[in-house]
């Protein structure tokens, strides 16, 4: 963060309003320079009468979320250090309109003002609440397109047959429960198979009902009545 050492004239209400100012400039140009947006910033904090406390400068792609003078910024204005956040473009700030909405929200419940210079926008104005609004209800407006498109899509991958959700790992169930009924772990057979442990559970548990379907004795109870009917040495 750069500290700005300004003050602005009070704008007639008191103590003077205190400023964060951010601006972002993508990778990509190496050619962009961060004051064409600063400069514009401060003047509109002179015009306002504002006092520029700081300036945050971000030099990345806005697609990133970890920002780390952005998130400098958003850590000082929850901490109430600021009372207002004024920024170039929608799009230097959030990198959708989802997330500004969030963020609007957000500083209102802080009383932070929030103004975007290229879009005309400050949220402590009857205009701009109004313009908030509805940027909300393009938001959910987007949100809800999104919704509709994936539950459009996969009802027409359903219609043409296809298996939605992740693949099962294929695994011998007979293998698997002899295993088990050999003494091995459960940790044991799952990494032999290259499975989890649950899987191969239910690999085992459907080898063992689908022995019993077909009429054949799962293998551990063979074992045991076969035991179980040995009887007494020499008995014969």
């Amino acid at each position: 963060m750069l500290e700005v050492s300004q003050t602005c004239a009070q704008d007639g209400k008191g103590a003077p309003v205190k400023a964060f100012l951010y601006a972002r400039v993508s990778t990509v140009d190496k050619e962009q320079n961060p004051e064409v947006q600063l400069q514009e910033l401060r003047a509109y904090c002179t015009r306002r009468g504002w006092e520029i406390i700081g300036e945050f400068v971000d030099r990345m792609s806005g697609s990133k979320s970890q920002r780390p003078q952005w998130q400098d910024m958003l850590r000082q204005a929850r901490q109430r250090r600021c009372d207002a956040v004024v920024v170039f473009r929608f799009n230097r700030f959030a990198r959708s309109t989802k997330e500004l909405v969030n963020w609007l929200e957000e500083f209102k419940a802080l009383d932070v003002k929030f103004v975007s210079i290229h879009e005309a926008v400050d949220t402590s104005t009857p205009m701009g609440a109004l313009i908030f609004k509805v940027t909300a209800a393009i938001a959910e407006f987007e949100v809800d397109m999104i919704r509709e498109n994936v539950r459009a899509g996969l009802l027409h991958a359903r219609s043409r047959g296809k298996s939605l959700g992740r693949p099962r790992r294929i695994g011998n169930g007979e293998q698997i429960l002899s295993q088990r009924e050999a003494g091995t772990p459960w940790g044991a057979i799952a990494t032999r198979c290259g499975i989890s442990v649950s899987t191969a559970k239910r690999l085992a548990r459907n080898a063992s009902t689908d022995g019993s379907k077909t009429g054949q004795k799962p293998v551990q109870n063979t074992v045991q009545i076969s035991e179980e009917n040995k009887g007494p040495k020499g008995a014969n």
